[in-house]
C-alpha cells in the first residue's frame, strides 16, 4: 500500500497575466476627479444639455457662458475655469450672431474664445478628425481640454432624420461621448418639441446619455404700453446635474432687459442673475413662518405645523423641516414646562 501523501497541485498566476491581454483595464490613478467649468452648471470632460422652446434666450445664454469662460470671468456669479471655447454654429445667420456679439462684448478673435465661420469652410459635426486635431493642439499648448458648444442637435442629424429613432442618434452620442474621453467639454443646445414642451425634441434615450441637462423656460417677459422701447423677461433654468449633484442643485434664473436703439433696432442691455422662483418660495416660506412664531409665542413645534397647513403656509411635513431648519438661523428653541418646545425670533443683526 502506497503511504506516500498525494501532493495536490496549485495553480500559480504568472508574472504576466495572459487573461487580460488586449483588455485595456482602467486605471483610476491616470483619471482626474469631476471639476466644474461652470459652478454647478457645466462639468469638465461631460456631456450638457441645454433645452427649451423658441425665445428662450438659449443662444444668448450659452455665448455669455462661452465668453466668461474663455476669459476666466465669472458667469452669472458663478465661478469659472478657464480653457478655450469653441462655438459651431450651425443656424444662425452671420449679421444676427454679430449682434449677439456685440450686445453682449464678446471679441469673436479673442486668443481663447472663436465661433466657426461658416462662409469660410463647412461647420464640422461631432465626429469630424478637425476637431480631434483641434483638441490635440489645446492640449499640448494649453495643458487642457477644450469647451464645444454645438448649436444646435437638429443640424447633427443625417439629411432626412428626425432623430425621433434611436438609430439615427447612436452615432453622434458617441462621437461626443469620444470627444468627452479625450477630456473635451460638450454641450448640445437643443429644442423642445411641440407634444412634450418640457422634453428635448426626438429620442428621449438622448437624456439618458447626456451627464447633465438644463430646461430653459421664460417666466415672464414684460413690455408696457408706457415703454414700449423696452422689454424684461426672466428665464428661469431648471437642472437636472444627475451624474454631480442631487436634483434639484443648480436651479437658477437670469433676466434679460432688451431696448431699441435710434435707429429702431432691438438690443440686448443686460443679462444677470435674478433670484430664482425656488429661492424666492423659500423665502416667502420663511417670512410667513416667521409671522406664525412671533404671534403664536407658545406654540410648540407640532403646533406650529398645524397652524402653517391651515393657513395655506405649507403642509405639516414642509413647516416642520422648515423649523428644524431654521433653528439657529432665524429662530432658536426654548424648552419649556414638561419638556415642551417652543420659539424664539433672532435679533437680526444691526
Amino acid at each position: 500500500m502506497n503511504n506516500h501523501k498525494k501532493v495536490q497541485r496549485i495553480s500559480r498566476f504568472p508574472r504576466r497575466d495572459e487573461v487580460w491581454k488586449d483588455i485595456p483595464k482602467l486605471d483610476l490613478s491616470r483619471i482626474k476627479s469631476s471639476k466644474w467649468v461652470i459652478d454647478f452648471f457645466l462639468a469638465q470632460a461631460s456631456t450638457q444639455l441645454i433645452y427649451g422652446s423658441f425665445g428662450t434666450r438659449k443662444t444668448t445664454a450659452m455665448l455669455s457662458a462661452a465668453w466668461a469662460v474663455s476669459q476666466g470671468q465669472p458667469y452669472l456669479g458663478r465661478k469659472t475655469s478657464q480653457r478655450r471655447v469653441l462655438y459651431l454654429d450651425y443656424e444662425n445667420p452671420p449679421d444676427v450672431v454679430k449682434s449677439y456679439c456685440r450686445d453682449l462684448g464678446i471679441d469673436p478673435s479673442a486668443p481663447a474664445f472663436a465661433i466657426w465661420d461658416r462662409r469660410a469652410a463647412p461647420v464640422p459635426l461631432p465626429d469630424d478628425h478637425k476637431l480631434e486635431k483641434f483638441v490635440k493642439r489645446c492640449k499640448k499648448i494649453t495643458g487642457q481640454s477644450p469647451w464645444i458648444i454645438f448649436d444646435s442637435w437638429t443640424s447633427l442629424l443625417k439629411a432626412g432624420d428626425s432623430g425621433d429613432k434611436i438609430g439615427e442618434a447612436t452615432h453622434i452620442f458617441r462621437a461626443i461621448r469620444r470627444l468627452c474621453d479625450k477630456g473635451v467639454t460638450c454641450t448640445v443646445i437643443d429644442h423642445t418639441g411641440k407634444s412634450r414642451r418640457k422634453e428635448p425634441i426626438g429620442t428621449s434615450a438622448k437624456m439618458t446619455q447626456m451627464d447633465t441637462s438644463h430646461h430653459f423656460e421664460a417666466q415672464k417677459e414684460e413690455r408696457t404700453l408706457l415703454n414700449p422701447t423696452s422689454s424684461r423677461a426672466v428665464v428661469r433654468v431648471k437642472s437636472f446635474l444627475k451624474r454631480y449633484a442631487p436634483e434639484h442643485v443648480g436651479n437658477f434664473s437670469f433676466e434679460v432687459l432688451s431696448g431699441v436703439d435710434n435707429k429702431g433696432n432691438w438690443h440686448l442691455r443686460s443679462l444677470q442673475a435674478t433670484k430664482d422662483k425656488g429661492v424666492l418660495k423659500l423665502e416667502a416660506e420663511i417670512e410667513a413662518m416667521k409671522k406664525l412664531i412671533r404671534r403664536n409665542p407658545t406654540a410648540s413645534k407640532e403646533e406650529l405645523s398645524k397652524l402653517a397647513q391651515v393657513k395655506k403656509i405649507a403642509s405639516r411635513d414642509r413647516a416642520r423641516q422648515l423649523l428644524q431648519d431654521g433653528i439657529g438661523k432665524t429662530w432658536k428653541c426654548i424648552h419649556r414646562e414638561r419638556r415642551k418646545l417652543t420659539f424664539r425670533l433672532l435679533k437680526s443683526p444691526a
